[in-house]
């Protein structure tokens, strides 16, 4: 019997290890990892997918089996996600990369940055909730400890909730950031907790996966969700001249609106209207 297609995308062996593949639409700008909290499956991070490839974004899902090894497990997970990228980028022809992940997911995608990006291909990286814990890499009380992530051209942004029981203040996302202030940005998602940025089970609200974590307000979790996906957005699309222009164009639009519109409220209807006639005309020769 056919085994079913997996709903995240199409499976694969990249660099010995197994991955599930989405690819846009339009024409690809980029490649992202995606790497789930540990032993949380991909089919719980479709919202997060679909942002990456709204974004034109090849997609490549990487599933965190946090008992498999058992010894240097996060180390071993970085050290495989730049194995997979040496090896895709090969068939995709892209410069860059850049990593999403969630929990230990955010951990190990810091620790690509840390110690796997010295020709600075790792474009960016987004932590959800990095859980810096067993062993702690980023937050040791001696500073001598820690990994440095100074070394990285990849712009981080972090994200941090209140968490789940198990995840300590002092080795969460707020404290990385502190350590390293320069080179991370931070997101206060403060009062949702720790599994909201992954989609629920349909139909499964009172029997929820999530139950064995749940922590944070409903509009709180519902923030830091959308947040989270305009976050991945900004981070990893790929501004195009295209893009830029357009923006621009839009950008001028709009002040010459505001203009014309405080010209109508001076002057009346007739001479407001040929304001926005004259800058339209401007907009015209200008090629906008």
């Amino acid at each position: 019997m056919a085994q079913e297609p997996h709903i995240f995308g199409k499976e694969r062996i990249v660099a010995g290890q197994q991955v599930v593949i989405a690819e846009p639409k339009k024409t690809p700008q980029g490649l992202t990892f995606l790497l789930t909290a540990a032993n949380i499956s991909l089919s719980k991070y479709l919202s997060i997918r679909d942002a990456l490839l709204g974004a034109d974004q090849i997609v490549v899902g990487f599933f965190i089996n946090a008992l498999n090894p058992l010894l240097n497990n996060h180390r071993v997970k970085a050290e495989k996600v730049r194995c997979i990228w040496d090896e895709l980028k090969r068939d995709y022809k892209f410069k860059r990369y850049s990593v999403v992940g969630h929990s230990i997911g955010g951990k190990i995608a810091l620790l690509v940055a840390a110690l796997h990006d010295d020709d600075g291909a790792v474009k960016s990286i987004v932590a959800l909730d990095p859980v810096d814990q067993t062993p702690t890499e980023f937050t040791n009380k001696k500073a001598s400890r820690n990994l440095s992530l100074t070394g990285t051209t990849a712009s981080i942004a972090i994200t941090f909730t209140d968490g789940g029981f198990f995840v300590s203040k002092e080795h969460n996302g707020r404290a990385i950031n502190r350590i390293n202030p320069d080179c991370t940005t931070i997101r206060n998602h403060r009062n949702a907790g720790h599994m909201c940025y992954c989609d629920d089970e349909k139909g499964l609200s009172n029997l929820s996966w999530k139950a064995a974590m749940a922590s944070g307000n409903d509009e709180r979790n519902s923030f830091a969700n959308r947040d989270a996906l305009q976050l991945i957005t900004e981070k990893t699309q790929v501004v195009t001249a295209k893009k830029l222009f357009k923006n621009a164009k839009k950008a001028v639009q709009a002040e010459i609106k505001g203009a014309t519109d405080e010209v109508k409220g001076i002057t009346g209807g007739p001479r407001g209207l040929a304001a926005k006639t004259a800058a339209k005309g401007f907009l015209k020769s200008a090629g906008l």
